[in-house]
């Protein structure tokens, strides 16, 4: 089952920063960041494969992406 938790570090949520987990465990990180104009403002990145990261212009979407890559690492 997939589920995302706020994401904590040093004992402190962060806020729009999401790790989506799969099973318990932890897969990837959404996070909010409009920064850069013309790009999405969510971006996303797998834990374990940090090159395979991503941004989209909605949570939804990260969270979708989230999935897709690791449906994909797991086949590979």
């Amino acid at each position: 089952m997939w589920t995302r938790v706020p994401t904590i570090v040093d004992g402190k949520t962060i806020s729009g920063d999401w790790t989506i987990s799969l099973n318990e465990r932890p897969v990837g990180r959404i996070t909010y960041v409009n920064d850069v104009p013309g790009q999405g403002a969510w971006g996303w990145a797998m834990i374990d494969l940090p090159e395979t990261s991503g941004r989209a212009w909605t949570e939804e979407a990260a969270m979708a992406a989230i999935k897709e890559a690791s449906v994909s690492s797991q086949a590979a």
